[in-house]
Parts: C-alpha cells; sequence; structure tokens
C-alpha cells in the first residue's frame, strides 16, 4: 500500500493552537478512500526540529512517496525552513508537496509543488505522475512547481467533503472539529479575497455524507462540537432544511459556530428554526458596519436600525431556547465610515450587546499585487473607491504612539518599518511573519485615513479597561478552551479573563499528543 504523511498547523493568537489542520485531515480522507496510508501530524507549529526528525526517521518506509505541508493560514515556521531541506536529503526520491487557499501561505518553503486552491484533484493528479504545473521561484531563489488547483483542478463542486479520523490522530470528544457544508460563496463583497465568490448556485455537499461523518466522530470519539468553515451557512434555506431534517436524526445535539450573513438572518426569520436544529448556537456575524453608506459601499445595504433591531430580536427569540452567542465583526475605514459614525457604533455596542463579543480592524488594501491570489475590487482599483495612498509623515497633525493593545502592536511595528531606509531587504523576505511584512497601502480617503484609524481603535475603542479580554471568547476560539475537560460549551458565555489562558491549556494538550504520536509505531 502506498504511504504518505501530511503535516499541518492552524496559526492563532496564541501561535500554539491546538485546532486539528482541516485541509490536511481532508486530503487524507480524500486519498485514503482510494486505497492509500496516510498519517497526519498535527500542531507542527509547536513540534521542534528534532521531534519532527525523529518522526520522519519512524514513519518513513519504501512505500512512502510523499510529505504534504498544508496550510490554513500562514505555515512559515522556522523550523519548517530547516526541516524541509533535512527531509528533502534523507529521503530524496519522497516529494514534498505544500498546499493552501492562499499562494503565499507557504512562501519560500523548499516544496516540490505548490498547491493553491481546495487540492484534492490536484493531489490526485500530482501523484499520478501526469500534472499540469508552472515553473517558479520563491524570493529565497528555491524554484518549485505550482499546481493551480483553483482553475485546473477545481474541487470546489464536491458533493462528499467527509472527514474522517483515525485512531492514531488521538481524538479526544471534548476537541472542536471543523465542518463542511459547502464551498465558496454567494456573494461579492468589494473588500474580499476569496477565490471562489459570487456563485450563483446551490453549490452544497450531500446531506448524506454529512450525517455519516457527524454520527462517525461522535460513535468513535464522542465529539458533539464543530466549527463550521463554510464562508455563508446560511446562504440558502433549501440547504438549512436538508442538514436540519437530516442532524435532527442524530443521537445527540451537536454545538456548531459558523458564520452568519446577518441581513439574511434578519430578513428570512422562517430560517431560525432550521438554524437552531442545525445546532448553530455561535455565530459570527460579518456585520462590517453599521452606517448605512459605508455597509453598502461594500454590498451590504439593509437599513442598519432594521438590521440592529432583527439582531436584538433574534437573540432574544435564540436565548430563550438555550445557548446563544452572537459575534459582531466589524471594518474600520469603509467608504463613508468618520470617526463619529464608528464613535456611534461603538456606543449602540456597549449598550446592547453586553454579553456578547464583537471585534473591529482597520480596512486591509494590499500595496503589491501579488500573483495567483485573488484581489479584492478595492485592491483593484483604489481610487473608483475613493482610496488614494498616504504616508505616515503626511499625517504630522495626529498623535502616532505605540498603545497598549497587543492586537494592534504588530501594525504599529509594520506601518513604521515600511517607513525605514532598507524595508524592502530587511521585511520582504521569505520568511516574513504577515506583522512583519505588513502589506498595506497606507491609505486615505476624504473622512479618513489608516493612521487615524488604527489610532481611534487604539485609544478609544479599546481602552484602557481592556474591554476586549471582559468579552466571551470568539465563536471560532472555543477550541482553545474546551480542549480542558473542565470547560463545557455553555461555559464560554464567561469574559476571557476569568478563563484560563488558553496558551498553557493548548501546551498541555499538545505536548500529551506529541508523547503519543512519537511513542507509537505508525
Amino acid at each position: 500500500m502506498n504511504h504518505g504523511l501530511i503535516i499541518g498547523g492552524v496559526v492563532d493568537y496564541y501561535y500554539d493552537s491546538i485546532k486539528r489542520a482541516p485541509g490536511a485531515h481532508k486530503i487524507a480522507s480524500h486519498l485514503r478512500r482510494q486505497g492509500w496510508d496516510v498519517e497526519v501530524l498535527d500542531f507542527v507549529q509547536s513540534w521542534t526540529l528534532e521531534e519532527l526528525k525523529e518522526f520522519s526517521r519512524q514513519r518513513v518506509t519504501n512505500k512512502t512517496k510523499f510529505l504534504g505541508v498544508s496550510a490554513t493560514f500562514s505555515i512559515r515556521f522556522k523550523h519548517l525552513y530547516e526541516f524541509l531541506p533535512w527531509f528533502k536529503k534523507e529521503y530524496p526520491d519522497v516529494i514534498i508537496v505544500s498546499g493552501s487557499q492562499a499562494f503565499y501561505n507557504c512562501e519560500g518553503l523548499p516544496v516540490d509543488y505548490m498547491v493553491t486552491g481546495y487540492g484534492e484533484l490536484a493531489m490526485d493528479a500530482i501523484l499520478s505522475g501526469n500534472v499540469k504545473s508552472y515553473d517558479h521561484t520563491w524570493l529565497n531563489g528555491h524554484k518549485f512547481k505550482r499546481v493551480d488547483a483553483t482553475h485546473d483542478y477545481m474541487a470546489a463542486r464536491m458533493k462528499d467533503l467527509s472527514t474522517y479520523y483515525e485512531e492514531r490522530d488521538y481524538i479526544e470528544p471534548q476537541e472542536v472539529l471543523t465542518v463542511e457544508f459547502g464551498r465558496g460563496c454567494i456573494f461579492n463583497c468589494h473588500f474580499c479575497t476569496l477565490t471562489h465568490r459570487n456563485i450563483k448556485d446551490d453549490h452544497s455537499r450531500s446531506e448524506d455524507n454529512l450525517y455519516d461523518e457527524l454520527l462517525t466522530n461522535y460513535e468513535r470519539w464522542g465529539v458533539t462540537n464543530y466549527s463550521i468553515s463554510d464562508e455563508t451557512v446560511n446562504d440558502y434555506t433549501e440547504k438549512l432544511y436538508r442538514y436540519s431534517k437530516e442532524i435532527k436524526k442524530l443521537p445527540f445535539k451537536p454545538n456548531m459556530a459558523g458564520y452568519i450573513r446577518g441581513d439574511l438572518l434578519v430578513s428570512k426569520p422562517n430560517d431560525w428554526e432550521m438554524i437552531a436544529d442545525i445546532g448553530l448556537n455561535a455565530q459570527f456575524y460579518g456585520i462590517e458596519s453599521f452606517n448605512r453608506p459605508s455597509a453598502k459601499s461594500v454590498g451590504k445595504g439593509m437599513e442598519s436600525v432594521r438590521l440592529q433591531d432583527g439582531l436584538l430580536k433574534y437573540r432574544e427569540w435564540m436565548e430563550a431556547r438555550g445557548y446563544y452567542k452572537g459575534h459582531l465583526s466589524l471594518i474600520a475605514g469603509l467608504p463613508h465610515e468618520t470617526l463619529d459614525t464608528l464613535r456611534a457604533t461603538k456606543q449602540w455596542i456597549e449598550t446592547n450587546w453586553v454579553g456578547h463579543s464583537h471585534q473591529i480592524m482597520p480596512l486591509w488594501i494590499p500595496d503589491i499585487v501579488r500573483p495567483y491570489e485573488e484581489q479584492s475590487r478595492f485592491a483593484e482599483d483604489p481610487a473608483k473607491y475613493g482610496y488614494s495612498e498616504t504616508t505616515l509623515s503626511q499625517c504630522t497633525n495626529m498623535e502616532w504612539e505605540d498603545g497598549p493593545q497587543k492586537r494592534f502592536g504588530g501594525l504599529f511595528k509594520g506601518l513604521k518599518a515600511r517607513e525605514e531606509p532598507g524595508y524592502e531587504r530587511v521585511y520582504k523576505t521569505e520568511e516574513a511573519t504577515f506583522s512583519e511584512e505588513m502589506a498595506f497601502m497606507n491609505w486615505k480617503n476624504k473622512d479618513m485615513n489608516l493612521y487615524q484609524a488604527i489610532n481611534f481603535l487604539e485609544h478609544e475603542w479599546y481602552d484602557q479597561n481592556e474591554i476586549h479580554d471582559k468579552q466571551p471568547p470568539l465563536p471560532f476560539s472555543y477550541h482553545n478552551w474546551l480542549i480542558d475537560p473542565k470547560y463545557k460549551w455553555e461555559d464560554m458565555k464567561q469574559p476571557r479573563n476569568d478563563l484560563d489562558l488558553p496558551k498553557e491549556l493548548a501546551e498541555k494538550f499538545i505536548h500529551q499528543y506529541k508523547l503519543k504520536k512519537l511513542n507509537s509505531s505508525s
């Protein structure tokens, strides 16, 4: 039987997430259905170079055909730049394949193939020895083959999106696993860089294999908690009906977190019961702005008071049924947004959204067009939307200083670095992190500029009282606490600063996982 290994990790705020690498397990499941023996190694960001070498020595045989490197987000860890050359030298006949939705998530890694997009069909082609590819060279001079899974091997319409785990994955019942309902988005928001967007058909998976996946994970591992990876869970009523009908047949009630389009939720109250039946009780709303002209400028135009009142009505309806957690995601710097409109939004949240979470970040417009990656409409033509470039030196009439908030430390550091001589040489390297790169266009429009937006968020929105840490955890970070069995899904209503540090919980769990992996024979 042919053999392969896939290593992967998910980077979050603490850089030691216990989130399983969903792409790695998805590819492994796909290949196992074809008769391959594929083992996944999770949490690669927390493995040392020597541990990775030891794992390889234990696992690689003359039947090993490939090593996969799976990235949900950036996987450019220093030890991987050391491990992969060692692996290639030790096992020259084993091909190394990296894969991610974003091309530069794996930048600089010494691989043989780099796949962008959903990778099942591309991986089939690579392993068959007959793949369409393109020559490419990283900044560090490493040459490899680029495989375009978005266009040449498009796998966004697959009806079987099942992920199945093995005993050697050491799944714990309290984990939050990733589940996929469908791929792509029916919307086309102006700031979005998603490749599969503006899709005008129901592209969701079969409800039969969704049921089988959830039931198998419950019967084998006791898992009941899930994070839905879809861009918009409530895009189609028919999809909600199909899934809620199947999930109601399960011998347990799942807990799920997922992305919900707020204006659809408000305008389609008949969907509420089905969303509840699915178990989707932790919801992430990409509101972007409560200033209607701003929201309308990105493709979200529901009247603001109607949207706000509808969210509060839905919250009351859900809380009457049991656990519910809503999260508001906002962007500072959209067209027509001013400091005063942001202050009005902050006031509404502090008055009406107590006990739930919110997050706001400055608008991102890259000043470097990266090949092979989708560009937002803002990035394609900034001037069309009223944006032009500015610099720190042009913002002399405002305060510019680092504040206490950890979430903006990297922004301050990166933006200042861009103004310094030698920035291209020092920061534009293959191992640069996102914060160090800071591929931001230093934008301005008639109402605001990037520096004003960050200063406002630093000094007014997130004030000295650390209101961010007084909020409950974000829906997609529950896994960091639930990994400890003492916490339950319902405990995620507590303020973050009343919970244990997730970093310490993750370190303990990952340490045990590594011991199990290294002490097993396969």
